[in-house]
């Protein structure tokens, strides 16, 4: 009981979420940042987890009232109950084209839940658009699932899991659960959803033709009238751009128009590297409800906001992975590159360089992505999830015989596709090898950020045999927008090191301190093709990344250590072990840090001001706790850092940028700190809680950490626990504040808990080494 009673003083903070969109993420190391991808999600997208859904329709005559709106897309009202909670008065209506009327009378329908229907501010775990498909034309109930996963790596695709569905307490069975490409979806991938979306259709509804590929709905220019646009798209969402529409016009008159000779100015305008990858993307996996064989209705069109650059966006995989409907030598790689009907093809991958950076970016998906060791994993462990529910579906479209002949097929044809596209003459030409691109700053020390206005070297490390046509640096400030290139010599003036061997430099210009600045590399081969190959091999969505520094650094007081991740480190004065900031002062003296500020969040960086008073001593340390807790003590930050990596902005008074940290996935009870002590750059390590960093050694290889958070907090009746982890027998405890055992059961990567029957007050929620204290009200 002792060791139970423990657990009451323990206080582990919850992990926010990135100040960033959150699919983008950055290395362990904070020098690459990545977009999309991610290996693991949470919530309601939770790939480990199948919840039940249930519909309950008060109308007895439910679904003729269905069936007769179907065509109007009218909503009924529902009751909806996800994982234990109910949701009342949610919306409800069939959805989809060929997956409703090719199904007949089968009651397999599609279903779309609006849980907005009466009350505009209610959503589940964050969503309010849910999608419920029947897995129309796969009898593996898994190509749009497999598809969305396996392509989030390298174009914005929408989260996919399962759901078991009923309507009113019938067993309606299995259904691929699908994250609409709405509001939500832009937040999580772009700077903000405040531009404008657009779907493309036919004739002004979503209803199928023998038309595509007619010209009208695939950005291609239609003069200047307005209307003649919108009939063949819908404006979705805008919030901020002043004219969507012609904005749009404009965007299609500048694609029509694009040559070699103006090719630049077109990148301000379309994001043309979102694009190439979208397509290739589509190309691959053999999209049949998409731009490239369509050409208009089954995808989006975004303006953003930020930047005022329009890019198309995927919007309905269910067709994917085509058996049998689409062979394996059926789509080539430059499939409707020709045809002026699909511009987006046509004017962008004609361009000889635009090209080639298509063609590089559909090795990587092929190389990285799109492989049969990929495939075989992720099919085996959706079969290991979805076989029995596919088996006792009563309402399935295909047998469970054809579901076991279906699912090992997906595998055979990723590996049928992959040989077939690796003997294209195009795609089986290589680019270069990149091996290195690190950063120095003026002094030419390695990966050291550099002050305000200072400029940065950087080398890549080139090689080809066919020989070197060109190394290209790419740079740009902030974390989306256009880049500018410098050309790279390997001359031995540029510190490259020596001429000819195979390193090559080129500078970045200064920038204003705390600027964060993108770059990667370009290399093409001594070719007739030219041939391209990229570093990192994602970019332009993964790029290497540094932070400016401003001149008080690293000479003045710095971000010296932190951890955002502390299960048993080092206690606060209330006996919490909260997350801490550690700072440094390389000065001789001390330094007043009265009215100075601290921030986890570059758009709010007067977000936690110092007390007056505050001082650090001279060469001396200074611990704040980063907990929300600011009745704790002076020292106590009114934010959290989070364990999936964000950053930490230190100012001076004036708001001037003094120091700046971005870091990646961190590691429980593990510090991310400076080598050398107060100058260095950052490394994971044994921490050294307000003592000198050096000593310690890097932990090098890491076991999988496990990272838990609870919401809301504090709760009522039902209480969300994410489990990042989970470790063999190891049950979800709860315990009241007298440390008695209330409530042991199973632990799930996502966990709903009903509370209903315990009495108000606090309790310590258990899950391996990891505790939580919670509020029952």
């Amino acid at each position: 009981m002792n060791n139970i009673l423990l657990f009451s003083f323990l206080c582990i903070g919850f992990i926010n979420a990135q100040n960033y969109p959150t699919e983008i993420h950055f290395s362990a190391d904070g020098r690459i940042m990545y977009r999309g991808g991610l290996a693991t999600v949470s919530g309601f997208y939770n790939k480990d987890s199948i919840k039940n859904v249930y519909l309950n329709f008060p109308q007895a005559n439910y679904w003729t009232l269905l069936s007769n709106n179907y065509a109007s897309e009218t909503n009924i009202h529902a009751q909806m109950i996800y994982d234990g909670v109910s949701y009342d008065s949610v919306g409800v209506r069939f959805r989809g084209n060929t997956s409703y009327t090719t199904t007949g009378t089968s009651q397999k329908k599609s279903f779309s839940v609006e849980t907005d229907f009466n009350d505009s501010t209610l959503k589940v775990l964050g969503y309010n658009d849910l999608k419920f498909n029947n897995g129309h034309q796969d009898a593996s109930f898994m190509r749009e699932v497999l598809y969305c996963r396996m392509a989030s790596r390298h174009t914005p695709i929408a989260k996919a899991n399962y759901v078991h569905l009923y309507l009113n307490n019938q067993d309606w069975g299995l259904y691929p659960n699908i994250q609409a490409i709405d509001k939500s979806f832009l937040e999580e991938w772009f700077l903000s959803n405040d531009g404008a979306r657009f779907r493309a259709t036919v004739d002004g509804v979503s209803t199928g033709g023998p038309t595509w590929g007619d010209g009208t709905a695939a950005m291609n220019y239609l003069g200047t009238n307005l209307a003649t646009y919108q009939t063949y798209y819908t404006l979705k969402s805008n919030d901020l751009i002043a004219d969507p529409w012609q904005s749009l016009v404009d965007a299609c008159y500048d694609l029509s128009t694009v040559t070699v000779a103006n090719m630049d100015s077109l990148l301000n305008v379309i994001d043309i590297d979102k694009v190439l990858w979208h397509m290739a993307v589509e190309n691959i996996f053999t999209d049949n409800d998409s731009y490239i064989l369509k050409g208009k209705m089954d995808y989006m069109l975004y303006t953003e906001p930020e930047t005022g650059r329009t890019f198309s966006l995927e919007y309905d995989g269910n067709s994917s992975f085509q058996l049998g409907q689409a062979s394996s030598t059926n789509w080539g790689p430059l499939k409707n590159v020709g045809n002026v009907n699909y511009p987006l093809l046509n004017k962008l991958i004609t361009i000889p360089e635009w090209r080639q950076r298509y063609l590089a970016h559909y090795r990587t998906i092929l190389n990285e992505t799109f492989t049969t060791a990929n495939a075989t994993a992720l099919v085996n462990d959706l079969n290991s999830k979805i076989g029995a529910l596919v088996a006792s579906d009563p309402k399935k479209l295909y047998s469970t015989a054809q579901y076991n002949t279906d699912y090992p097929a997906l595998i055979n044809y990723v590996t049928s596709r992959r040989n077939y596209l690796l003997t294209n003459t195009e795609v089986a030409q290589s680019g270069p090898t990149i091996s290195a691109a690190p950063f120095y700053n003026s002094s030419m020390e390695l990966y050291t950020e550099p002050n305000s206005g200072e400029a940065v070297n950087v080398k890549a490390t080139v090689s080809s045999a066919a020989g070197i046509f060109a190394v290209t640096l790419y740079h740009g400030s902030g974390i989306m927008g256009t880049f500018s290139e410098t050309t790279m010599f390997d001359d031995g003036n540029h510190n490259d090191d020596a001429a000819g061997d195979g390193v090559f430099g080129a500078q970045i210009p200064g920038f204003p301190a705390t600027t964060l600045v993108r770059y990667y590399i370009e290399a093409q081969a001594n070719t007739t093709a030219k041939s391209a190959s990229y570093l990192p091999t994602g970019a332009e969505h993964d790029v290497f990344v540094y932070t400016i520094q401003s001149q008080a650094a690293p000479n003045g007081v710095v971000i010296n250590e932190l951890m955002a991740s502390n299960a048993s480190s080092a206690q606060d004065e209330t006996g919490a072990f909260a997350d801490w900031i550690e700072l440094y002062n390389n000065n001789a003296s001390p330094v007043d840090l009265s009215g100075f500020y601290l921030s986890d969040d570059s758009t709010n960086i007067a977000k936690w001001q110092f007390p007056a008073g505050t001082t650090i001593g001279a060469n001396g340390y200074l611990i704040l706790w980063a907990d929300q807790d600011i009745l704790d003590g002076p020292l106590h930050c009114n934010f959290k850092l989070s364990a999936l990596g964000e950053e930490v902005i230190l100012s001076d008074a004036q708001l001037n940028s003094v120091d700046r940290v971005i870091f990646g996935p961190q590691t429980t009870d593990l510090g991310y700190a400076r080598i050398p002590n107060g100058s260095g750059n950052f490394i994971i390590q044994t921490h050294t809680f307000n003592a000198n960093n050096e000593g310690n050694t890097a932990i090098e290889a890491l076991t999988a950490e496990i990272d838990m958070t609870a919401f809301p907090n504090p709760t009522g009746n039902n209480l969300q626990v994410l489990i990042s982890v989970l470790r063999d027998k190891e049950p979800l405890l709860i315990y009241s504040q007298l440390g008695v055992l209330v409530l042991q059961q199973q632990a799930y990567n996502d966990n709903s808990l009903d509370l209903t029957h315990f009495p108000t007050g606090i309790y310590f929620l258990k899950y391996a080494d990891k505790v939580i204290k919670i509020s029952k009200i």
